[in-house]
């Protein structure tokens, strides 16, 4: 066997581990974060936003960067029932966050005042899924970017 042959079998390996590190460290990286949000029941959607109506609809609203309204909608008799007393008010909302590269691509609604919703990336009902959205303020751009 050459030595340039010799050379790239004992690259390949080396090369290999070092994607897979890089793979580890910076793709697909979890964190939780914890906001306060607003909630609003029974479509009593803040800022004219579009989203559930009726007696189960729950909206969670928090401000972000640049004047953005960043937004969670439910359709949930129980976490209706759970939020019910606090319609109006500011709860904590923990959401897992998915970066790549330290750009978020994905997110999930962990849990809210204290009511679990996911387990890692499984929801744990299916009437927990929520429908998300970012409204702008004026005429300005808006972009999930603007949430985290």
């Amino acid at each position: 066997m050459s030595r340039g042959v010799k050379v790239i079998l004992l690259l390949l390996p080396a090369l290999a581990m070092f994607a897979i590190l890089i793979f580890i460290l910076f793709v697909n990286k979890p964190v939780r974060k914890t906001y306060g949000d607003f909630v609003a029941l029974d479509g009593k959607q803040p800022f004219g936003l579009a989203g559930p109506s009726g007696s189960d609809s729950v909206v969670l609203y928090r401000h972000g960067r640049r004047g953005v309204t960043c937004y969670e909608m439910f359709f949930s008799k129980e976490l209706h029932d759970h939020l019910l007393s606090k319609d109006g008010q500011v709860v904590s909302v923990e959401y897992d966050t998915f970066a790549d590269f330290g750009k978020i691509h994905r997110y999930n609604v962990h849990s809210i005042d204290g009511f679990l919703l996911t387990d890692g990336n499984r929801l744990l009902r299916p009437d927990f899924a929520a429908g998300s959205g970012v409204r702008s303020a004026g005429n300005g751009k808006a972009g999930s970017d603007d949430c985290w």
